[in-house]
């Protein structure tokens, strides 16, 4: 009875036909809901009061279709109000009423932003269909992942034509044509990233290494290595390619490098107890099978390590 009694005043309110004694017998409170950005008016929002002493306890609204609601039968006193809609953030709050008539309260709602907004700005995503965007990259990270590199490439193109400006695309891009082969491509994109974001520049580098080696290209390889600083595996790669060819002196500087970013990596050591053994330096090979067995005694490394060191003399 109570919800329908309820129901007919709001009709009342809606329809001019409200008596002043009518309004007297509880608070009522409206106000219009809009976008906190734009200033448009949001229809369909739905707001809420929130007493668990009062009665009744709850009371609702959903705005017209000039964004403009009216709640009636408050209480007095301190309520909880809380304003939802599609497409918005929550906009909760407290608001303490009376009887008869209380000011308008105008909602303003922020609305949920898309990722891509977030990262690039307004500026950037102005005038685009931002859900659309964000569905075509989504679809050319799914391609990417089932490994389908034509049409991961093809998207992340297409998507750079609408958000130049996003700097990750770049590198989206360099990591499918390095998966295509396409190694001097990929190069250039990630120099790009890191021409348009600096703070990229040593990951950059890094990914050109190893491109640089997969290309057969080892001098360029080494000389980025040595200059701008690769990961351990990159210098321990290198080591191997000098290891391969004969260049014990030039392998073990690499393994060298290579420790010295992650002193507690076992496989540079056993490569450089190895060079030693190779140079017939049996002391300096056993210090460093020991420095493997200490740091991994059940590695490969670790287990190889402690057979050498039982058949050294």
């Amino acid at each position: 009875m109570r919800k329908f009694l309820l129901s007919l005043l709001v009709g009342l309110v809606a329809g001019g036909g409200l008596a002043p004694n009518v309004l007297a017998q509880g608070g009522m409170l409206a106000g219009t809901v809009t976008d906190s950005e734009t200033g448009e008016i949001i229809v369909g929002a739905t707001i809420t009061l929130e007493n668990p002493e009062a009665n009744p306890p709850m009371i609702t609204a959903v705005s017209n279709d000039q964004g403009v609601f009216t709640l009636l039968g408050a209480n007095s006193g301190p309520w909880s109000l809380t304003v939802t809609a599609d497409g918005y953030h929550p906009n909760p709050g407290n608001i303490v009423l009376r009887q008869g008539r209380n000011p308008d309260a105008p909602v303003l709602m922020d609305r949920i932003k898309h990722p891509l907004e977030l990262a690039l700005g307004p500026a950037a995503t102005a005038g685009l269909d931002i859900e659309a965007v964000g569905a075509a990259l989504e679809a050319a990270d799914a391609a990417y992942d089932s490994q389908d590199w034509e049409t991961a490439l093809s998207g992340y193109d297409a998507t750079l034509e609408q958000i130049p400006t996003y700097v990750d695309l770049h590198l989206k891009r360099g990591n499918t044509l390095q998966q295509m082969t396409r190694y001097e491509e990929a190069i250039e994109a990630f120099q790009t990233a890191a021409t348009e974001q600096p703070g990229l520049q040593e990951q950059v580098d890094a990914a050109v290494t190893r491109l640089r080696m997969a290309m057969g290209d080892y001098e360029a390889a080494g000389e980025l290595a040595a200059t701008a600083g690769g990961s351990r595996e990159d210098l321990y790669n290198l080591g191997e390619v000098e290891f391969g060819q004969g260049n014990v002196d030039a392998a073990a500087e690499w393994y060298e490098k290579s420790s010295a970013v992650d002193p507690n990596w076992v496989k540079p050591l056993f490569k450089l107890a190895l060079v030693a053994l190779n140079k017939g330096d049996i002391a300096t090979a056993k210090q460093f099978f020991a420095q493997v067995v200490e740091k991994d005694p059940n590695s490969e490394e670790g287990a190889q390590a402690q057979a050498t060191l039982a058949a050294l003399p």
